[in-house]
């Protein structure tokens, strides 16, 4: 019987550490919902950032007004989480999304620092598929 209890503490500390690994479901959510503010207040203290023109490293502040400007542009029609996975205190999501008659993959990397998760990086590229 303690082999069991031990057994079930283990199974349920892993599965609670993998939670907490993945890409928070507010981030994810937010783009579904057209919701940049959430984005945003996720975002690192420096992004790398690929939007239409724009692939560089920004600040959170650029970051802000880049990330706002695409979705006044684009308001999302559906979102749908493709792949995730993450290693140690990164964890990334590989998602499509559609805005009217255009496609694109998404690709957001995030950071925990602490008890947040910051978002590193975040690529919204066109999709031919």
């Amino acid at each position: 019987m303690r082999k069991i209890y031990i057994l079930l503490v283990m199974l349920v500390c892993f599965s609670f550490a993998r939670a907490q690994s993945e890409v928070s479901q507010d981030i994810l959510d937010a783009f579904s919902e057209n919701a940049p503010g959430v984005i945003t207040a996720n975002l690192n203290d420096n992004v790398e950032l690929v939007i239409n023109n724009y692939n560089d490293v920004f600040s959170r502040q650029q970051s802000t007004v880049i990330i706002n400007d695409f979705f006044r542009k684009n308001r999302v029609s559906s979102f749908q989480v493709m792949h995730t996975g993450n290693k140690e205190s990164a964890a990334f999501a590989i998602c499509t999304m559609k805005s009217g008659k255009d496609s694109y993959r998404v690709y957001i990397l995030t950071r925990k620092s602490g008890s947040k998760q910051f978002i590193q990086q975040l690529r919204i590229e066109p999709s031919y598929e």
